[in-house]
């Protein structure tokens, strides 16, 4: 029988596992933008990978369970424990958003071939800076590096300036022309997609800092909100 220590890391192994998972269907969307359709090979490997992301998700918070059942850990093991377990929910449902985006840009494609050059004009680069946030937040899970994580964090406004010039632009692309409007729609749909899982990022990131600190940085926020 598994100790505490050794449940431990056989969580964060599947924890890592699924951030890989998810990071190989976030690629996949980088490379639909940039060749703004869809590749049907590309989409049926990320359909395997979303499978993959459910089980482990599954997997990830019924053995959290069973290690905070069966040892009752002190706090700083039982703060990772509760996190693991959100983490996992979140990557679960960030897997989700990125594997949607796949019939979006394949309507687009479809529909409206004229806006597609979009994808890689417009969200192209914002997708690149999530994912190198994204990145960020991976290496410092591995290396356990809160410093990275309060530099990740200040990353957050520049995605949301990006995402908010995309709208102008994309909204200037629907006002030019009544053909660009169904085109012009899904392109903000994704837009707002990539922006809600930077956000996700981010709260995986405040999360870790907790983890490694015991600092509640959310609570903190909304503290802070209460005040003003």
């Amino acid at each position: 029988m598994k100790n505490l220590q050794e449940s431990l890391e056989e969580l964060n192994e599947h924890y890592l596992e699924l951030l890989k998972n998810v990071n190989r269907v976030l690629d996949v969307n980088i490379e639909m933008l940039k060749n703004q359709k869809l590749d049907l090979m590309l989409y049926g490997e990320c359909v395997v990978v979303e499978d993959v992301i459910n089980a482990l998700e599954v997997k990830i918070k019924e053995d959290a369970i069973i290690s905070i059942a069966r040892f009752q850990p002190a706090a700083v093991n039982l703060r990772q424990l509760i996190m693991i377990i959100n983490g996992a929910r979140l990557l679960e449902r960030m897997g989700d958003l990125l594997k949607i985006n796949f019939g979006i840009i394949k309507d687009i494609e479809k529909n409206s071939p004229h806006v597609a050059k979009y994808l890689k004009t417009t969200l192209y680069p914002m997708v690149i800076k999530i994912k190198k946030i994204y990145d960020s937040y991976v290496k410092a899970v591995i290396e356990s590096d809160e410093k990275a994580l309060y530099m990740l964090l200040t990353q957050d406004e520049e995605i949301d300036d990006m995402s908010r010039e995309n709208m102008k632009t994309l909204m200037e692309l629907m006002k030019s022309s009544p053909d660009n409007v169904e085109g012009g729609t899904s392109l903000v749909l994704l837009n707002k997609k990539y922006e809600r899982f930077s956000d996700h990022v981010i709260h995986l990131a405040v999360d870790l800092v907790y983890i490694l600190k015991g600092e509640n940085l959310r609570k903190i926020e909304l503290l802070e909100e209460h005040k003003l």
